[in-house]
Parts: C-alpha cells; sequence; structure tokens
C-alpha cells in the first residue's frame, strides 16, 4: 500500500476517533432547564433521586410517514406508564421541530390518538440547545434515530438508550413497552444495573486530525504543482542576497499567503456548518452527497477539468476565472507584496479546491449533518 494511503488512513482515524463507542460506564447527562408546552418548568437537576426517560422524537405536521407507527407506539406506551404514577419516575418527551407552522406534538398527539398527555413535553426548534446536547444519544450512523429513548438515573448519570426507528434503516430496537420501561426504572433504582446498555455514536472531529488532514493534502501532486507558484513570487520580488530582512520579509509573505488560502476554506467551512441541522435525518441528503462523492473520486482518477473548463470560459475571449484572477494579482502586487501573496494565497485556495476537497469532503459532510 502506497505510504500516502497510509498515512491518509491514519489521519481519518484521528479525525474521526472516537467515531462508535460502545459504553461501558455510565456518563452524566448533560443538564437543563426547559419549559413545557403547558407552561411547567422542568429541570434535570429536579429530577435526582428519580429515573428519567428522556424521549426524543420529531412529531410534528406533516409527520414522518415512514416513522408514524414507531412514533404512535412509543407515545402510547408513555401514555400507559404514566397512567401507572409509578414512584420515582420522571418522563420528558423532547420534541424537535422543524415546521414552526405546525401545532405542538402534545396537540397532535392528544387529537390523533385520542390520548392524555400528562408527562412533560418540551417543544424545541433550531438550533436544538437541548437536543444538541444529547445528540451522541439520538444518533445512529450519523442519522436521528426517531424516536430514541434516553434512561438517565437517580444520580444523573445516562445509564442506557434505546433507538426505536431510523429512517432508511427501519426498526431497531423497536418500541419499549410501558412494562418494560417500568421494569428497567426498578432495576436502575435497586442499584441492579450495572453496565450501560445500547450504543452512542460520537462524531467529534479532533483539531489534531484536520490539521494533519490539511498537511496530506498540502502533499498531493496538484498542490505542489501549485505551490511552485509562492515560490517564484517569493523568489521573485526577493534580491536574492539572502539578507536577515529578506528572509524575514519571505517569512511574512508566506504567512500572508497561508491566511488567503485559509480564508477562503474557512468561509467553505462557515457555509457549510449553517446549511442546517435536520438535513441528517434526510434520506435524499444522503444520496445527493454519495453523488458527490462518487464525482470527486472520479475526478481524483481522471480529471474532469478538460471537461468542465470551457464552461468557465468568457464569452468576450477575456480568458477564463483564473485568467482574469492572474492579471488582478498582477496588478495588486504592484501596490503591495504583502497584498499581493494575501490575494495570490485565494487563488492558490481556488486553484487547490478541487483536489483538496476530494479528501476533505467526508469531513465537509460530517459538519453538515
Amino acid at each position: 500500500m502506497p505510504l500516502k494511503k497510509i498515512l491518509l488512513a491514519v489521519v481519518l482515524i484521528l479525525i474521526f476517533l472516537p467515531a462508535l463507542t460502545y459504553g461501558e460506564e455510565f456518563s452524566p447527562a448533560p443538564d437543563f432547564t426547559a419549559s413545557t408546552v403547558d407552561g411547567r418548568t422542568f429541570s434535570l437537576t429536579g429530577s435526582r433521586g428519580n429515573v428519567t426517560i428522556l424521549h426524543v422524537q420529531n412529531f410534528e405536521n406533516p409527520i414522518c410517514i415512514e416513522c408514524e407507527k414507531e412514533l404512535r407506539g412509543q407515545i402510547e406506551a408513555l401514555a400507559e406508564l404514566a397512567a401507572r404514577e409509578q414512584t420515582n419516575l420522571t418522563i420528558v418527551t423532547l420534541n424537535l421541530r422543524k415546521n414552526p407552522s405546525s401545532d405542538d406534538g402534545k396537540t397532535l398527539a392528544e387529537r390523533w390518538y385520542d390520548i392524555n398527555v400528562t408527562w412533560y413535553w418540551i417543544e424545541e426548534e433550531a438550533p436544538y440547545p437541548v437536543a444538541d446536547d444529547y445528540r451522541q444519544y439520538w444518533t445512529v450512523d450519523g442519522a436521528f434515530a426517531n424516536p430514541t429513548l434516553v434512561l438517565i438515573g437517580p444520580s444523573l448519570d445516562v445509564m442506557g438508550v434505546y433507538h426505536v426507528y431510523r429512517m432508511g434503516t427501519g426498526k431497531l430496537d423497536g418500541v419499549q413497552p410501558a412494562s418494560s420501561l417500568a421494569e428497567d426504572a426498578e432495576q436502575i433504582l435497586q442499584g441492579n444495573w450495572t453496565a450501560f446498555r445500547g450504543k452512542t455514536s460520537s462524531r467529534d472531529i479532533t483539531f489534531l486530525g484536520m490539521f494533519a488532514l490539511g498537511m496530506i493534502t498540502a502533499l498531493s501532486p496538484c498542490s505542489i504543482a501549485l505551490l511552485i507558484s509562492m515560490i517564484s513570487y517569493v523568489g521573485a520580488t526577493g534580491g536574492g542576497t539572502g539578507t536577515r530582512r529578506e528572509s524575514i520579509r519571505g517569512l511574512g509573505m508566506g504567512i500572508v499567503f497561508t491566511l488567503g488560502m485559509a480564508l477562503v476554506f474557512f468561509f467553505i467551512g462557515l457555509l457549510i456548518s449553517y446549511a442546517g441541522f435536520f438535513v441528517e435525518i434526510s434520506s435524499l441528503f444522503y444520496l445527493i452527497t454519495g453523488v458527490i462523492l462518487l464525482i470527486l473520486g472520479v475526478n481524483i482518477v481522471v480529471p474532469l477539468k478538460e471537461r468542465v473548463g470551457p464552461l468557465f470560459k468568457s464569452k468576450g475571449g477575456g480568458g477564463n476565472i483564473m485568467e482574469k484572477g492572474g492579471r488582478l494579482f498582477e496588478s495588486i502586487s504592484k501596490k503591495s507584496l504583502l497584498l499581493g501573496a494575501f490575494f495570490l494565497g485565494i487563488l492558490f485556495a481556488v486553484g487547490w479546491a478541487p483536489c483538496a476537497i476530494s479528501l476533505v469532503m467526508p469531513v465537509f459532510i460530517l459538519v453538515l449533518a
């Protein structure tokens, strides 16, 4: 296996480690305080000493047709469990809303399923501050398990998780009946629940991994070819005497050049991170990104520049975009060498993007999701 592929594999491990964690130890549940639909206030801290069942779902109008059977089944099971009035047990529904025009989930559940919701029901809209703290529990393979049940013990530790259903995959743990949940709560209260049960998914991106991935992409053939432009620029502007002053100026130009590159990728990442939180529950999103990754993979083997390049040619015969950028760069460089280096960094990033994005697109998709 080529050394480059080995290094890339190591970098990806650094980026996504830990990608999937099967919990053996309990983790503290993120504390939160929120208002319910009926005007009550729920605080997780106030539930200390009880077993708390946190029911996370997306339930609104229009409803997820694929998930409706499990959504209804789990709500009805919780209604049955609440009717038992079991001591030291608290039920909290956290309903993630995407459609602000829909009625709240509590109203819909009572209207559609003829049940009485007596437990805490919290509606949350983007950016989902509470749900985001529990993302690792309701996420399965990068997508929302709708619905999910998170079991929180008397000491406010997460004891386990049930993923009822996942779009595109189907039933996972399935609907948890009231009797089973009541038994789980009793086992936890009696101290017989000794290990975390269920699967958590952590998609944290490490800064070390991203830094290493940047170095790997910088060593790709297309990157090295473009980097020659910066070396030539610094060499052409120097006097060739090798004095300390010229060395400092060369270092400064290199830093400014890097800042120009970073600016382009910063805005790309910023745009992707703000593209939306809810796309991770969309099957269409993964289909589109899969096609994009396929195209980028083909581009690495068979460059598409020759086929799509003519699309960027100006009709007036004034050259393509990069040629125009080159002329603008020459004009800027005459006024300021540092400003020219900064603009050259921007041009470098634009020219480098097709090659670099082929390698970092999985990370961008993860950030988007």
